[in-house]
């Protein structure tokens, strides 16, 4: 296991946007090998997420946040989550975790969790009290929302890289017990 690095939890910032980009293609290439597509992970780009994830940062949609972790000189970014208002006009959970990805070197460390408070800070700052997240139901990392209390409560097909595979929803009904 690696070494703990220090890390600052905090908003990302139009400048964070290549930091993120690498480490939502690296995370995706490691957690989804043998998953997606080899093709697909293959062709994902560190300039098109930046570019994509700088314009983001620039106009967020209405109610969304970033946040990073962010190991200073010693690493960069090293992990990032989002998150704002549900997006599919879920009748229950009314705020999303809409992504989470932290570099695998620093996994098992408890910056996931540190990142995940932050956004529910920000959901409840929304007046959100609620929470729904998506993970492929084969990720073998989707037991961290169980751990975090999330329960399974929805399923759907969507189609990756030539593939259609199967989310799992996970929520939570009261964000108080983060």
């Amino acid at each position: 296991m690696e070494q703990r690095v220090p890390v600052v939890v905090r908003e990302a910032v139009v400048a964070d946007a290549e930091g993120i980009a690498r480490v939502h293609v690296d995370t995706w290439r490691s957690a989804y090998a043998g998953l997606v597509p080899t093709g697909f992970l293959a062709s994902l780009s560190y300039e098109e997420k930046a570019k994509k994830r700088a314009e983001a940062l620039e106009k967020p949609w209405s109610g969304s946040k970033t946040f990073v972790a962010d190991a200073g000189a010693t690493g960069g970014i090293v992990a990032f989550a989002a998150g704002g208002h549900e997006r599919s006009g879920h009748h229950v959970y009314k705020g999303e975790l809409f992504a989470i990805y932290v570099s695998e070197k620093h996994q098992n460390q408890g910056i996931g969790f540190q990142l995940v408070i932050e956004v529910v800070k920000h959901l409840r700052t929304l007046g959100l009290n609620s929470m729904l997240t998506w993970a492929l139901a084969d990720n073998p990392y989707a037991r961290f929302y169980e751990k975090l209390g999330g329960e399974r409560v929805g399923e759907k097909w969507e189609e990756t890289g030539g593939k259609v595979m199967q989310e799992i929803a996970f929520g939570w009904r009261d964000l108080s017990v983060f």
